[in-house]
Order: C-alpha cells, then structure tokens, then sequence
C-alpha cells in the first residue's frame, strides 16, 4: 500500500519528537542531532542523530523507529559521529528483511599506536631488550 507524502512526513515527525524527548541531554547537542527525512528517490526513510560511543549515552531512536515505523514502509538509522563518518545501524529492506549491524563504531583509528606511545612516555626504545658491551670485540 503506498503512503502519501504527508502520511510518511506525520511518522517522521512521531519518531522524531519522542526520540527527543527520550534522548540524554548533557549539552543538547544529541537532541539537536535527532532528525528524520523522506528521500523520494529511493523512497527511504532516514533518521540521524550523533553517535557517541559505544556507551549506552545515546537515545532510543532504533527501538523508537521500530514501534512507530510502519512494517511495509522501508527506513534506516545512519548515525553520525562527531567528524562526520556515517554508519548505517538499522533498517527494513523492500523486502521487508531487517537490517542489523553491530552499533560500535572502529576505533582502530584512535588507539592505533597505544603501546608505541606509552613506550616513548616511559623513555623505552623498540630495541632496547639485549645487553651488549661491544668493548670486548
């Protein structure tokens, strides 16, 4: 059954408004984050909102979506993290399958180097595990 465009916006402005009023607010930068929109090409709808980590720091906007969402109607979740990489969380497919993947963004970025750094802190060098005193040679 096709919705009208109106009909779509009303469930996008549901999602949205209880998510807000479900989300942590710290700073309000999450609440203002919170948004939903039809993209009629492609006929989905996306909802995004700041991502802050792994942390459970977020709203409930998936399980929000979920509820109100109706079941033929396909949409996602992209959430966004603070320098502008998206992630794809959830979604229905046209199909009607459901979309899940893991909610941890990588953070292989961040911690890249930990060791390495706490070596230089300490004042160790990589090499520095044989004894030699090259006055004997």
């Amino acid at each position: 059954m096709p919705y009208e465009i109106a009909e779509i916006r009303q469930y996008i402005r549901d999602v949205v408004r209880e998510a807000k009023n479900t989300a942590r607010v710290d700073t309000g930068f999450l609440k203002r984050s919170i948004r939903g929109d039809y993209v009629a090409r492609t006929g989905i709808v996306e909802f995004r909102q700041i991502f802050y980590g792994a942390f459970k720091g977020n709203s409930q906007l998936v399980n929000i979506a979920q509820r109100i969402m109706p079941n033929d109607l396909p949409w996602r979740v992209i959430l966004e993290d603070e320098e502008g990489n998206e992630r794809i969380i959830t979604g229905i497919t046209k199909t009607g399958r459901k979309l899940n993947i893991s909610k941890t963004l990588s953070l292989a970025g961040s911690t890249f180097k930990i060791k390495d750094l706490i070596n230089r802190i300490r004042g160790k060098k990589k090499d520095d595990t044989t004894d030699s005193d090259r006055t004997t040679d």
